[in-house]
């Protein structure tokens, strides 16, 4: 069966911006195979990534995942969550952009790794010890940005679940077990329930491709 694609651009998105995230895991729950997500996905969910990036106005994403997954050039602007600048700056991502990064940090980020990556990408200094996912969003819909993608990794999804900053979860689940012991969200999230509304149900290619909305949507 094929994917239905048409679904998650005919969506309702009533709010600006409005936050998705795109998410896969195995049966276990577990979402890599050695370190790697890309590991976990099959034809349709590749799909399904690609073009939800098409549909995304920016993508959101930890510095980690960037570094782990390998992150390269996006016909969308990655924007990336860290309060460090700990990145490869020489790195196509930011040497042969396809669409300019956007750098998301703090203001007790070093102010010489700021000034370095000025130069590659936009930086937003959003909060003052750590990343304010909440004025992130907000200054990124300031800028555009109506549909904002995030791609985790499990830190900032659970940070950005915490302060119930979820519009929309897809969740691919594979057909597989054994992989790395983790979840989509890190161990900060527990003890806080979130609720979501079943949106829709899909499958192809074995997977079993889930859309979940804010339970008050």
């Amino acid at each position: 069966m094929q994917l239905d694609l048409d679904a998650y651009r005919d969506a309702p998105r009533p709010r600006t911006p409005w936050l998705m995230a795109n998410m896969v895991s195995g049966v276990d729950g577990s979402i890599a195979i050695g370190g790697r997500v890309g590991e976990l996905s099959g034809p349709a969910d590749k799909e399904l990534f690609r073009y939800l990036r098409r549909l995304a106005d920016v993508v959101l994403v930890g510095a980690s995942t960037v570094r782990e997954e390998g992150y390269g050039p996006s016909i969308r602007p990655i924007a990336i969550v860290t309060n460090s600048i700990q990145l490869d700056l020489g790195a196509p991502l930011f040497t042969e952009p396809k669409a300019r990064p956007i750098i998301v940090t703090s203001a007790s980020s070093p102010t010489d790794a700021r000034e370095r990556a000025s130069e590659v990408a936009d930086v937003l200094v959003v909060g003052d010890e750590k990343v304010d996912l909440a004025l992130a969003l907000q200054t990124l819909g300031e800028r555009g940005h109506s549909l904002i993608l995030t791609e985790g990794g499990p830190s900032v999804l659970a940070e950005l679940l915490l302060h119930d900053l979820v519009d929309e979860l897809c969740l691919t689940i594979a057909p597989l077990a054994g992989g790395d012991a983790t979840r989509i969200v890190s161990d900060a999230l527990v003890g806080h329930l979130v609720r979501f509304a079943l949106g829709s149900v899909m499958t192809a290619d074995g997977d079993v491709f889930l859309r979940y909305l804010r339970a008050s949507s």
